[in-house]
Formats: structure tokens, C-alpha cells, sequence
């Protein structure tokens, strides 16, 4: 793959070879890492990217759901109304009891 890597591409090949915790590498440096044309990072960083999805954010998993199950709610009990507060207490809720983990 020719394409600069997006971010989370570089940061999980960081990790799988342990250069996160080891040098604390900055975006910046693995880039030019990814750069060289031999380099067994950007092989890596090449078949991370063609087969694999980006991580999802869990926050947004839980609130997305919230809002799923609230709408549902009002669907089945039409006088009732759905406030942005209850939407946010239920996304807390599945937080909480660790959904999208």
C-alpha cells in the first residue's frame, strides 16, 4: 500500500511491537519510521490497515444505543416523551455495565 497510514494504523503497530510503552513514540516520528521504504514497521502498518477496522469508541457505542432503545420505548408508549437526559442516563447506565467492551 503506497497511502499514509490514518493515525490509529500507526498507534496499533506502535503497540504490537511494544514501541509505545519502550520510547514513547510521537505520531511524527512514527511516521518517518513508516516512511522507509524497507521497513518491517510500514509492512506491518500495510496489512493492519487492509485488514483490519479502526477501533470504535465505546462512548459513542453507549450513546448511540441509548438513543436505539429510548426511540424504541417512545415507539411502544406513544404519550411518552424522550428527553436528551434520559437518553444521557441510560448511555451512563450501559457505561457502567461495560457494553462495547
Amino acid at each position: 500500500m503506497t497511502d499514509r497510514p490514518p493515525n490509529w494504523v500507526l498507534i496499533e503497530a506502535a503497540k504490537r511491537t511494544d514501541w509505545g510503552a519502550t520510547y514513547n513514540h510521537t505520531l511524527e516520528r512514527l511516521r518517518r519510521e513508516w516512511a522507509f521504504p524497507l521497513s518491517t514497521f510500514r509492512a506491518l502498518c500495510d496489512m493492519i490497515q487492509k485488514y483490519e477496522q479502526p477501533p470504535v469508541d465505546r462512548k459513542l457505542l453507549c450513546a448511540e444505543k441509548a438513543m436505539f432503545e429510548m426511540q424504541h420505548e417512545a415507539a411502544k408508549n406513544a404519550p411518552y416523551a424522550i428527553t436528551a437526559k434520559h437518553v444521557a442516563i441510560r448511555a451512563i447506565e450501559l457505561w457502567e455495565e461495560g457494553f462495547g467492551k
